[in-house]
């Protein structure tokens, strides 16, 4: 936890003493933010809740909204979660599918791998049954009766 002189306060994980991870933090003007960190700035997935009820979801980058990238909602007099703990577990659930999705990637690729080999080794196989067939045709495997 991290209080500061203005009367905001941060709740959550930190890295080398920065906001690293997922954290909420309460600005002194009541508005507050759930989400992901990174370095000091909000990074990620996260929920902006203004003080007059509205709110933003969705991805950021740098402490900026990423307009650009991935998409996000604005919510008019939205009805907040009872507790901050609402929204963490959601960010987890969130981070844990972006995760593995990654993970997805890497099981494809490794897929695609194996079955590039099973198709070289498939034609290596198909080129030794062809030249078997030449020598027996071409008589170097069969005895000559003359």
């Amino acid at each position: 936890m991290q209080s500061c002189s203005d009367c905001s306060c941060y709740i959550g994980e930190f890295k080398n003493g920065v906001k690293h991870g997922i954290g909420v933090y309460h600005f002194r003007n009541e508005d507050w933010y759930a989400g992901e960190y990174l370095g000091d700035k909000i990074h990620g997935f996260g929920v902006y809740h203004f003080a007059n009820g509205h709110c933003y979801e969705g991805s950021w980058h740098e402490g900026m909204v990423t307009k650009n990238v991935g998409n996000g909602m604005v919510a008019i007099k939205a009805a907040l979660p009872p507790s901050s703990d609402v929204v963490l577990r959601a960010v987890h659930g969130a981070r844990k599918t972006a995760e593995k999705s990654i993970h997805i990637r890497t099981i494809d690729e490794q897929v695609n791998k194996a079955v590039m080999a099973a198709n070289k080794d498939a034609t290596a196989a198909r080129v030794a049954a062809v030249k078997a067939v030449q020598n027996r045709i071409d008589g170097k495997f069969c005895e000559t009766p003359f």
